[in-house]
């Protein structure tokens, strides 16, 4: 599902990238669900991100609660969000771009510190007052800019992290903080905001960009990185010496697992976001007659199935199959988004629940394939694409869920979404390089 607030070659071999420049790929470790925890690079990135995204859920709380407590109406909201959604999907090419030509460490640091400093900006000026609509949208601009250039040199720092043999466990341990920590930001932020303001919250959670980017700072490279990375780029890749000649282009063209994933990102990102943010609320709020504690304990048991879910995806390993159970899983996510609207808001947790674990091993399943499959030297600019498809379909998504909802009534939203996700995943079946992984 979408986050709101915090997923050109060149021209030199790999082995010339400046060892600054490159997150250290330690000491090969024996594969294993825990063994990326005995790597100190991914201790400093899971820790900093896990941190970070408990202030993301402080932001994602504190920042609508700011907007309409100090006279702003659900349209400046929705105006404020809009300059941030808008320049956070077009800039994520250039974020992929900028991770290829710099390096994932270095675009994530710059791209924290300038929203430390944002989001500071905010909270001073949430402790003002009264915010106008220029100022929010003046800082939501920028904040969204940086915010989509950190994703994908987030997407493309763990396989420069970590070994092989570890990268799922490492791409599952990920899913999870992130799944854990936003249930805590959610849980704290509603106290915070509450009990204090919205601009304490604003002020922890720049706090925690100073945190990840201290974090991202302590990651070190060691001698030999850049023979280490050259030996991952054949190991992963299979190609030989000059395999940074490869072009974006042709690898898009030529790369089955590339597209199929692509298609099945943007899939996601048409149903994800109107279905949270619109149609479920409606749902809630409409025919199943609950309130906005039923709400909430729905989307509890969609983080605490991903939570889990992330974790049985990361202990896969080199399992046989994975594709196939990744593709049955993105099935099983279909049928219960489909049911979901059926039998009440305590059915709805259920099938949450369960959506929410198969939704983890699509993504960590995913995620660790093309990683694997896409060339060092194309990493962030693949990412970039695939997180552009995601996100970019957003609007269309949110527009498309308000039209069925105002329409034919907002449960008609679970079964379209459900046959999109189960016809997308019934495609990847068809396809060797989804199939096989």
């Amino acid at each position: 599902m979408n986050e709101m607030h915090k997923g050109e070659s060149t021209g030199t071999l790999v082995e010339e990238q400046p060892a600054e420049d490159v997150p250290v790929m330690e000491e090969k470790k024996k594969p294993g669900a825990g063994g990326p925890l005995k790597v100190r690079n991914f201790n400093l990135l899971f820790g900093g991100q896990t941190i970070s995204v408990i202030g993301d859920a402080l932001y994602t709380v504190a920042l609508p609660w700011l907007v309409l407590t100090t006279g702003g109406s659900a349209q400046e909201l929705g105006t404020v969000l809009a300059a941030y959604g808008i320049p956070r999907a077009l800039s994520m090419l250039a974020g992929g771009w900028l991770s290829d030509r710099l390096r994932p460490r270095r675009v994530m640091l710059i791209a924290d510190a300038v929203r430390l400093l944002l989001v500071g900006l905010l909270a001073v000026i949430a402790m003002g007052g009264h915010p106008t609509l220029l100022q929010l949208c003046a800082i939501a601009v920028p904040l969204g800019a940086f915010g989509g250039a950190f994703l994908p040199a987030s997407q493309s720092i763990l396989p420069e992290t970590l070994s092989t043999a570890e990268l799922q466990a490492g791409n599952g341990l990920m899913q999870a903080s992130r799944q854990g920590a936003n249930l805590i930001g959610a849980a704290m932020a509603g106290v915070i905001v509450a009990a204090l303001t919205s601009a304490v919250a604003l002020a922890i959670d720049a706090g925690t960009f100073l945190v990840s980017a201290l974090s991202l700072a302590l990651m070190r490279a060691t001698p030999g990185t850049g023979k280490q990375a050259a030996r991952r780029e054949k190991e992963v890749t299979g190609v030989q010496e000059r395999v940074e000649q490869i072009s974006l282009w042709h690898f898009l063209r030529t790369s089955r697992l590339i597209q199929g994933t692509l298609l099945i990102f943007m899939v996601i990102g048409l149903v994800s976001g109107g279905l949270i943010e619109v149609a479920l609320p409606a749902l809630v709020h409409g025919p199943m007659h609950g309130n906005a504690s039923g709400f909430g304990i729905i989307l509890v048991g969609w983080g605490a199935g991903a939570f889990a879910g992330a974790l049985v995806a990361g202990a896969l390993g080199k399992g046989k199959h994975k594709g196939l159970i990744m593709l049955i899983a993105g099935l099983l996510m279909a049928a219960m988004i489909a049911l979901l609207p059926t039998w009440g808001v305590a059915f709805a947790v259920v099938c949450m629940l369960l959506a929410g674990v198969a939704g983890s091993i699509v993504n960590v399943v995913l995620f660790t394939a093309i990683q694997l499959a896409i060339p060092r030297h194309l990493m962030g600019r693949v990412m970039g694409l695939l997180l552009f498809g995601s996100f970019g379909v957003y609007p269309l998504s949110v527009a498309l869920a308000g039209a069925l909802s105002d329409h034919l009534g907002p449960a008609i939203f679970f079964p379209f979404s459900g046959i999109l996700l189960a016809l997308a995943m019934l495609f990847g079946m068809t396809q060797r390089a989804l199939r096989e992984i």
